[in-house]
């Protein structure tokens, strides 16, 4: 994040306030976000990646040409209660999904109310199930 910022000359204050947080604790947010010890909220990917000017896949520490399921969600600046709300599934089986802890392939409503909520197409959220499978096996 720190080289994005600096990419695009900004100032951890300018960066702040480009996201609504332009106090001291925002600063210090921000440092602490750029040296790993902490992550960002969900919602603040977004407004992060729009301050800097790159794609929120860029802010996470995954493939952004392949990513598991729940880097999608976290660039969408969606939390799990929202994303699973959104696509009228539990939490639970949500984060099932995300954790590549089903044994069959979801149904296609199930895949088709992700896309939906995530602004995807289907084949994006397969791949991304893939991924998240992949990445949480044994």
């Amino acid at each position: 994040m720190a080289e994005a910022r600096q990419a695009a000359h900004l100032t951890r204050a300018q960066l702040a306030a480009a996201i609504g947080g332009a106090t001291v604790s925002g600063v210090s947010r921000i440092r602490l976000w750029e040296r790993g010890a902490e992550q960002p909220r969900p919602g603040a990917i977004p407004l992060l990646a729009r301050a800097v000017h790159v794609d929120p896949l860029d802010l996470l520490d995954v493939d952004p040409a392949d990513p598991p399921l729940a880097a999608l969600r976290t660039a969408a600046g969606l939390s799990v209660r929202q994303l699973s709300a959104a696509a009228g599934m539990s939490v639970m089986s949500y984060q099932r999904l995300e954790r590549g802890a089903t044994r069959a392939e979801p149904g296609e409503s199930t895949v088709d109310a992700v896309a939906t909520a995530l602004t995807l197409t289907v084949e994006q959220v397969h791949r991304a199930l893939t991924r998240s499978r992949l990445d949480h096996a044994d």
